[in-house]
């Protein structure tokens, strides 16, 4: 399965819309850091956030590296949420692992 991810400008309108693997990013945070706010991609409904930066993955765990695009965003590592969702955000595409 391949599914878009969609960038909200607005989080409101991300959490009206609840489109499956759309997301909305935070402003940094002094250190660079920033929130991911996203929609789980399994179809859930689920509205869930994590840590992210952009170019780099930070120090606090979990968190993810970002490349920094809006339009094909990438994570690094896989995104795993409980039992729900495990898979990869790749080139704006979400992608399930096996």
């Amino acid at each position: 399965m391949m599914l878009l991810a969609i960038h909200f400008e607005d989080r409101d309108e991300l959490r009206r819309k609840k489109l499956p693997g759309s997301f909305w990013l935070s402003q940094p945070e002094d250190d660079g850091t920033q929130f991911f706010w996203y929609i789980c991609p399994s179809g859930s409904g689920d509205l869930l956030v994590i840590m992210v930066g952009n170019g780099f993955k930070p120090h606090e765990a979990p968190s993810w590296k970002w490349n920094g695009s809006w339009t094909e965003p990438t994570l690094s590592p896989s995104v795993h949420y409980r039992d729900h969702y495990h898979g990869w955000l790749q080139d704006g595409y979400w992608k399930e692992c096996g």
